[in-house]
């Protein structure tokens, strides 16, 4: 079994009866994991078709942006 790295003081309680994750760092802490992995998302199998979906649209809209400024006239460009 291995050894936990980091050392616990009286202050480390969990008072709230929350769950307690790790924390990015050096070792365990008690400190609670916020953000956006703090907790698991009950539809996962949708959330990743709604990003995939975004991806896709965000590629498309780039594409599209990038062939316009193509397409647009430029002010250097010589008129005849």
């Amino acid at each position: 079994m291995a050894r936990a790295i980091g050392n616990t003081r009286s202050t480390d309680t969990n008072t709230k009866g929350g769950a307690l994750r790790a924390s990015s760092g050096g070792g365990m802490t008690f400190t609670k994991a916020r953000g956006l992995g703090a907790s698991m998302v009950e539809d996962l199998d949708g959330v990743m078709a709604k990003a995939k979906a975004q991806y896709r649209a965000d590629r498309i809209a780039a594409a599209r942006d990038r062939l316009a400024d193509r397409q647009a006239h430029s002010p250097l460009a010589c008129r005849y």
